[in-house]
């Protein structure tokens, strides 16, 4: 038997490890059918199946997957397989998955992990949106979330974002501290060049 056919056998196993490995073995040989190999996972009682599930469906890079993971992120119960669901959104970039890194930043109090993927992605829409989400996650009580979202920011840096930066030059975390000057360094730097 080859690889894949032993993990597709493997699948069907009572011990949840040796699934596990039979997911993430499919995630890497990524055969055509892996999409339709892991979804019936992500609906498994045992989450951190469901959490290897959605890991391998990010790994294999199939578009198709995208609404799966949406709907992870919007309904599984256990904030580690939202987790690596958002994770394995990483590779899209679509309305409807901004749509849900917004609205994870809204949710009632989500793990460190989950605020910190959503802080890192959302850079990739530069819209008003976009910096109004990062601007809640700037003001996070986790500094390890308030450190993800000013690198987005930053990213995104522009003159509304003034007194923002202001505000963060107060922040406990030195590297926040940093990136706000820099963030206003850049700004002044824009203005002053801009034609008279």
């Amino acid at each position: 038997m080859n690889e894949l056919q032993t993990a597709i056998s493997d699948l069907q196993s009572k011990n949840s490890e040796i699934k596990e490995l039979a997911l993430d073995k499919i995630g890497t040989l990524k055969p055509d059918n892996a999409l339709e190999l892991i979804v019936p996972f992500l609906s498994d009682k045992n989450p951190q199946i469901r959490e290897t599930a959605a890991c391998n469906l990010g790994d294999i890079n199939d578009s198709r997957s995208v609404p799966y993971l949406i709907e992870l992120v919007k309904k599984d119960p256990e904030e580690s397989v939202r987790s690596e669901a958002l994770s394995a959104l990483e590779s899209y970039e679509e309305p409807e998955i901004f749509n849900c890194l917004v609205d994870e930043v809204h949710r009632e109090k989500k793990s460190r992990r989950a605020r910190q993927i959503v802080a890192k992605q959302l850079q990739r829409y530069d819209n008003q949106q976009s910096i109004d989400a990062l601007i809640i996650l700037l003001q996070d009580e986790d500094v390890y979330v308030r450190i993800f979202a000013a690198d987005s920011l930053l990213e995104l840096n522009r003159p509304r974002l003034d007194e923002i930066w202001k505000q963060a030059l107060i922040d406990e975390s030195t590297y926040i501290r940093e990136i706000a000057n820099k963030a206003i360094t850049n700004l002044q730097n824009y203005e002053n060049l801009k034609p008279a």
